[in-house]
């Protein structure tokens, strides 16, 4: 039995393989008739510098979160509109890009992996660099964990050169 699409997400950092891995998001989605959720991960300073909290009371610090996360998924929201515009404007062939934009706050694997499966998604598309970088041979990309944890079928689009 051919397995039905009919939700995808893509999930974006805003890398340079995030505009040439949205593509093939956009042509799984017209090929299938699917729903394209676009997805973009904004990771806890906490995950990121783990040191940094320590300089805060535990009141301090929820405080200081709350206060800045409105704006943080307001400008990420912003941001990732004009990556989808940008990307529709490039592609003629496609009336539009992202049924829906989401955007959440935490360790990008859980998001992502979480997101596919509140959204009944099919199919995780998500470009990968390749593991060059040292930071990802030690600690796994997130292409890469998701693709170990995921239920759901991931595409993992590599970076590949552009050509003139």
């Amino acid at each position: 039995m051919i397995p039905k699409i009919e939700n995808i997400l893509f999930a974006t950092d805003f890398s340079e393989n995030s505009r040439i891995s949205i593509d093939w998001a956009i042509a799984l989605s017209q090929k299938h008739g699917a729903r394209l959720l676009v997805l973009h991960v904004l990771e806890d300073v906490a995950a990121i510098a783990p040191n940094i909290q320590m300089y805060f009371t535990d009141e301090e610090w929820e405080k200081m979160k709350e206060r800045n996360e409105k704006d943080a998924v307001g400008k990420a929201k912003e941001r990732l509109q004009s990556f989808c515009d940008e990307v529709q404007a490039c592609t003629t062939e496609c009336e539009y890009v992202a049924d829906e934009i989401l955007v959440r706050r935490g360790m990008p694997i859980d998001e992502i992996i979480g997101a596919a499966e509140e959204h009944h998604c099919d199919i995780i598309v998500i470009g990968t660099a390749g593991g060059r970088k040292l930071t990802d041979i030690i600690m796994g990309s997130t292409a890469r964990g998701v693709l170990r944890r995921s239920a759901v079928p991931v595409l993992s689009i590599p970076m590949t050169e552009q050509k003139a």
